[in-house]
């Protein structure tokens, strides 16, 4: 063990929601989010040793908000699941890793298209990468995420771990495992919108058809491409205009009560966009004033958002992606 090692008694990661999509990007773009008011809109995971009389295997507590919708069993929890998968990738490389006590803040709802799964890996990930000497290059811990994102939502797309993991805009071509930070319009907010309900990852990507007309792939490549250009030219409000969904929405839209009012009555309030974020329920408005923010989120609030336990929040772009919020040592 090392001194390093010796002196650390416990580690928190905390690792951002994210918008998957981000409409005009299916599949390949994603922005992750922070909430203007400071609060932390993500999951926590902190590690420290295991208490004398756990036994010699990992040991998982659970708390936050939504820590009651979590497995029953600490087997079926993605937590447990992405330890033993850290496990694995150390012993491949000639290196135990002994089991730690595991706490999982949870305080992103499950199902609600805020990249829930990815933060909860990323934040166990990147923790363990932590403690302390990080064992796995960041590319190899990225693809350890990307596997486990798989197993949950059945094949693996990165538009979640990837801005979760690094922070910002980034663009995760699919069928690759790489990704590319794009640059984000600092005076854009996003405000979105959870409505308190539930939507099933692959149910919603059942209703999605296995190929869509050469046309709509042509509009649809076009508008991305006019995406980036005006991104990196500096042209927000071009930018704004591409965000656009040729692909999904037109299919999801019915999985969404409400959606379609939102999209009419956020654009006359002065909502540059609005869209489905990730896979649903929640939805997004972009938006580049303050006073538009405000209004946009009043009238989700009341219209969008079901039940108390929904949220809205005015957001800009976390820019730290995943971070150790606090490491104590003993004494301290």
């Amino acid at each position: 063990m090392s001194t390093e090692q010796a002196r650390i008694s416990e580690l928190t990661v905390y690792a951002p929601a994210s918008i998957g999509n981000l409409s005009v990007g299916f599949d390949a773009l994603g922005l992750a989010l922070a909430p203007m008011s400071g609060a932390l809109l993500g999951d926590l995971v902190r590690l420290a040793p295991l208490d004398d009389a756990a036994g010699g295997d990992w040991q998982l507590e659970t708390a936050g908000p939504f820590a009651a919708d979590l497995p029953e069993d600490p087997e079926d929890n993605i937590v447990i699941a992405s330890c033993r998968a850290y496990q694995a990738a150390a012993a491949e490389r000639g290196v135990q890793v002994a089991p730690l006590k595991v706490m999982l803040d949870k305080r992103l709802p499950i199902g609600s298209g805020l990249g829930s799964s990815a933060s909860s890996i990323v934040a166990t990930l990147e923790a363990l990468n932590r403690w302390p000497d990080h064992l796995l290059s960041t590319l190899d811990n990225f693809r350890l995420m990307a596997g486990m994102e798989g197993r949950i939502s059945g094949e693996i797309h990165l538009d979640n771990v990837a801005p979760c993991l690094f922070g910002g805009l980034r663009l995760c071509p699919p069928g690759s495992q790489q990704e590319y930070a794009l640059p984000w319009p600092g005076a854009w907010r996003a405000v979105v919108c959870w409505p308190g309900t539930k939507l099933v990852t692959r149910e919603a990507r059942a209703v999605l058809p296995d190929a869509v007309p050469r046309a709509v792939a042509v509009r649809h490549g076009a508008q991305f491409a006019q995406f980036v250009h005006a991104l990196y030219s500096g042209k927000a409000r071009l930018a704004g205009e591409c965000i656009v969904d040729h692909i999904a929405e037109p299919y999801r839209r019915r999985l969404l009560p409400g959606f379609d009012e939102a999209r009419v009555e956020l654009r006359e309030l002065g909502a540059l966009a609005v869209g489905i974020s990730g896979s649903g329920p929640t939805i997004f408005a972009l938006v580049n004033d303050s006073d538009i923010a405000r209004r946009v989120a009043a009238w989700m609030a009341e219209h969008y958002q079901q039940n108390d336990r929904g949220f809205v929040h005015i957001c800009r772009a976390d820019l730290g992606g995943a971070r150790s919020i606090r490491a104590r040592e003993p004494g301290r």
